[in-house]
């Protein structure tokens, strides 16, 4: 048999202190312990730097400037 342990307030979901939608609640936190979500911030954080590193962002910033 499987523990399931919720935590509140370290995601992304904004609201007051006291859970008004517990449900939106169990979903945020049930979306954080899956697998794809554990990949999406490193995976994101990698192609944003990849991203900013290519040409076109480095010549794109250097005239925005």
């Amino acid at each position: 048999m499987s523990i399931l342990s919720l935590h509140h307030g370290d995601h992304g979901v904004h609201g007051d202190s006291q859970t008004l939608h517990p449900v939106r609640d169990f979903v945020a936190d049930w979306l954080e312990a899956t697998p794809a979500a554990i990949l999406l911030r490193p995976v994101g954080a990698f192609l944003t730097e990849w991203v900013k590193s290519t040409p076109a962002m480095i010549l794109f910033q250097s005239l925005h400037r």
